[in-house]
């Protein structure tokens, strides 16, 4: 079995031409339904995992870069088909990087521990089972 402290991820674009390698674990995990999570993922929630930059092994690949508050909320992302990256959020964990964990596919990446804004989701979203429904952040 690999330590987990050794462990290491790859996160991909869909077209695999922007990849992040990260090892051990994240040092935070959430899920969120806030509209402009729905709104930048396209999904009715996201996912996502914080690493230290200490613990990018490698970022590879063509990227571009979205920076509507200034470079320390930046979103980075693929600019062939616009998927996978990595984003920052300022003051929020700011010598992390955040990736969504749906660019790892990986079926055993740990599930969040709490999601935020759940009252905006898609009112058919059900619950999930042993996570925290918060109402904010």
């Amino acid at each position: 079995m690999v330590d987990a402290a050794l462990r290491e991820r790859v996160a991909s674009c869909i077209c695999g031409g922007l990849q992040i390698v990260v090892r051990g674990e994240p040092r935070h995990l959430h899920g969120c339904t806030c509209k402009r999570c729905q709104r930048k993922s396209g999904s009715v929630m996201t996912v996502s995992a914080w690493y230290p930059e200490s613990q990018v092994v490698s970022i590879t690949g063509a990227c571009s870069a979205w920076a509507p508050d200034g470079p320390a909320s930046e979103t980075v992302f693929c600019p062939t088909c616009g998927g996978g990256g990595y984003f920052r959020t300022g003051d929020y964990l700011p010598d992390c990087i955040g990736i969504r964990i749906g660019t790892f596919a990986d079926p055993s990446f740990p599930k969040p521990p709490h999601i935020h804004w759940w009252a905006n989701r898609p009112h058919w979203l059900p619950a999930p089972e042993g996570i925290e429904l918060l109402d904010g952040n």
